[in-house]
């Protein structure tokens, strides 16, 4: 019998009527890979260390804070500031 065989045979002698059903699945978690520089990775290391989390627990609540703030106020993008400027001054020329 090989370690697949054993380990099903366990799985079939075992009792499930306590099993807990989870009507929702769980939250999948998706990883994002970011390069960040060297003084910045300290910092976010300090910062975990300060809280006694993760990096990644910060990394999630400084996202989740700065998404939240830009969905509250209007974001502008510069280009559209400048087109804004350089429209007026063509006006009053």
């Amino acid at each position: 019998m090989n370690r697949f065989d054993k380990a099903n045979a366990e799985l079939e002698d075992r009792s499930w009527s306590t099993a807990e059903v989870h009507k929702r699945p769980p939250k999948a978690s998706v990883v994002h890979s970011v390069r960040m520089p060297r003084d910045l990775t300290e910092r976010l290391l300090v910062e975990a260390q300060r809280r006694g989390v993760t990096p990644s627990e910060v990394i999630r609540d400084l996202v989740d804070a700065g998404l939240s703030s830009a969905e509250r106020s209007p974001t502008v993008r510069l280009v559209d500031v400048h087109r804004a400027i350089d429209s007026l001054t063509q006006k009053t020329a």
